[in-house]
């Protein structure tokens, strides 16, 4: 994923080439593995010529909001305030004020409509 997010598109050699050449990962597992994140929902794939081209469903701060709130969605109302809490507070001052602007705007924005 974090490849595609780099990319933007790519197709299975594009992503095999960001790999370290130590390391890479032989075509067919990158293959397999983009193929499981499409049938996942979070790679879209599109056949151009002979090859597919793959692209993310969602930009990286869309994944992972969504996976915090999929952990965070059953837990009990005090659980989720805490976990907020946590990831808050390891936050740098800027980043702090920027997030309390948006949560005003978010509650005003509530509170209009």
């Amino acid at each position: 994923m974090a490849a595609l997010w780099r990319l933007g598109e790519a197709k299975v050699d594009d992503v095999r080439a960001q790999q370290a050449t130590k390391g890479r990962s032989a075509y067919t597992t990158v293959q397999t593995v983009m193929n499981r994140l499409v049938e996942r929902g979070l790679l879209v794939r599109e056949r151009r010529g002979r090859a597919f081209v793959y692209r993310p469903r969602y930009v990286e701060s869309e994944y992972l909001a969504r996976a915090i709130g999929d952990r965070l969605a059953d837990a009990p109302a005090e659980t989720r305030r805490a976990a907020l809490v946590s990831l808050v507070e390891g936050l740098e001052g800027d980043e702090l004020e920027e997030i309390a602007k948006l949560a005003r705007t978010v509650k005003r924005r509530r509170q209009s409509g």
